[in-house]
């Protein structure tokens, strides 16, 4: 390149950098006069470069920072929403346990509480599973209730747990009598999460809304608990019983502590 193009470009520079000291009066920097003219704007603006790319630094190390403790907070909330919810659970169990144990009062009946661990009372075989057997002196044939009504009889007995099958259950036969009458017959289940009872006198007086309960009779089952109210009432044009349905207060599929009656 010839000189005085040389010449041209560095004095073209020069004036642009004058131009831009002379218009933009914030422009500050060490030197001052002419040199101040053409030197300030390179330091100006090579200041302000590393101001720019340090504020980004700065920013992206405090969106870091914020984002370490926004995935601290949401740890910390999310143990406090788990430690909430258990000790929501508990103080759900201890009003269901004070429940039973106020039902258990007034009956004046030996007793185990139990937590339901397991539940099969969808199919034909109708049973829950308990937390609680034969090393807490839990034994067959021991009567199972909540505070709603009967649940049912242990059928099977393990060191640590127990099956108990429902009144639900077509396998289960339980004497009852209505409340109201005295009138007794056999409840079992229809297979269908309703109770029908069988062998109950056609003469009888019995009414949609009566109350039924254990009879004792048997042995088995203490006399007077709740078994079921009636739902509906069958006569047949012929022979010596009515059939009934009876509907249970007692919420097998959402069952989560029972007693277990001592015989």
């Amino acid at each position: 390149m010839k000189l005085w193009k040389k010449t041209l470009i560095a004095f073209v520079v020069l004036l642009i950098l004058v131009i831009i000291q002379a218009r933009d009066p914030d422009i500050k920097g060490p030197f001052r006069g002419i040199l101040g003219n053409f030197v300030n704007p390179f330091v100006y603006y090579t200041e302000k470069s590393f101001s720019f790319f340090s504020d980004i630094w700065s920013g992206y190390i405090n969106l870091v920072n914020v984002r370490r403790d926004n995935d601290k907070l949401k740890e910390t909330n999310g143990q406090l929403v788990l430690e909430n919810s258990l000790l929501h659970e508990k103080v759900k169990e201890y009003g269901r346990v004070q429940k039973l144990l106020k039902f258990s009062e007034y009956s004046k009946l030996d007793y185990e509480t139990a937590a339901v661990i397991g539940r099969n009372i969808k199919g034909y075989l109708k049973v829950i599973k308990i937390d609680k057997g034969s090393k807490d002196g839990i034994k067959r044939q021991d009567p199972v209730i909540s505070y709603n009504g009967l649940v049912g009889m242990v059928r099977d007995v393990y060191s640590h747990s127990a099956d108990v099958e429902v009144v639900l259950s077509p396998a289960s036969n339980v004497s009852v009598m209505n409340s109201r009458t005295r009138t007794v017959g056999i409840v079992h289940g229809d297979g269908h999460g309703k109770m029908t009872v069988d062998f109950y006198d056609r003469l009888d007086d019995v009414k949609k809304g009566d109350t039924m309960v254990t009879s004792g009779l048997g042995g088995v089952y203490p006399k007077g608990l709740v078994v079921g109210q009636v739902e509906s009432v069958t006569t047949a044009e012929t022979g010596l019983f009515k059939t009934m349905t009876l509907k249970s207060k007692v919420k097998f599929y959402k069952l989560e502590n029972v007693l277990v009656i001592s015989q």
